[in-house]
């Protein structure tokens, strides 16, 4: 049976409060915004034959083209983002176990 440290324990939520909570916001909100600029990257050549074909505004041949190197710069990006993401999600879960690790001691199999 695992017992619980709490001099351990107050030390990691001390800890995650005010260290971790600021590093792990600030990564969230760049992954959030890298895979925001790759779906838009990609969405962006439909989005322009939309507004083409419903006449809404004139068709223009450099947005057309501009249209298209975002995209392929979206597809691009779009590994490193799923890489990002497998990434960090794979060190947030080292860290759950690592604060769980420093939390739970286990008995000394001679006090048993």
């Amino acid at each position: 049976m695992k017992r619980v440290n709490y001099f351990a324990l107050f030390g990691v939520i001390s800890f995650n409060v005010i260290v971790f909570s600021g590093i792990a916001i600030a990564l969230a909100g760049l992954l959030f915004s890298l895979w925001t600029i790759v779906i838009s990257f990609v969405v962006s050549p439909v989005l322009l034959t939309v507004v083409n074909v419903l006449e809404i505004q004139q068709f223009n041949v450099l947005q057309t083209i501009f249209s298209v190197i975002l995209f392929f710069v979206g597809i691009g990006l779009a590994p490193l983002a799923m890489k990002a993401t497998r990434f960090l999600g794979t060190m947030f879960a080292k860290y759950v176990e690592f604060n769980k690790k420093a939390v739970y001691k286990m008995p000394d199999v001679n006090t048993i």
